[in-house]
């Protein structure tokens, strides 16, 4: 499976979060991704996250102790990687190359259909 496919159904499982697992994953995802387009290295990378911990700033903003909020992210995630695990075994790739054939009397281009249930 392709990244672009993972993103997509990462993206896919995290809209069917509730509203406040979906709240604290986004929050606090997209503040290490932040910190991670200022860093240059992973050891700066793991430098800012210390000094700016996205989990304590969800904390503050969700009203949660440090723990609950790191607990919920390790739930969330966890049930994410299963999710996503369980729709890439069953997840198809259909090859319909052969369906647009050109001018030339062959496919131009590749075509494949991605199906998931």
């Amino acid at each position: 499976m392709n990244d672009g496919m993972i993103a997509y159904l990462l993206k896919s499982e995290v809209a069917r979060l509730t509203d406040e697992q979906r709240q604290l994953y986004r929050f606090i995802t997209g503040l290490e991704d932040a910190l991670a387009e200022q860093a240059d290295t992973a050891e700066e990378f793991r430098s800012l996250l210390t000094i700016h911990s996205p989990f304590e700033q969800a904390a503050y903003r969700f009203n949660r102790s440090f723990a609950e909020v790191s607990k919920m992210m390790q739930k969330i995630e966890s049930e994410l990687g299963d999710k996503i695990e369980a729709r890439c075994e069953r997840a198809k790739w259909l090859d319909y190359t052969d369906c647009f054939v050109g001018e030339s009397g062959r496919a131009d281009k590749q075509v494949f259909l991605f199906v998931t249930e």
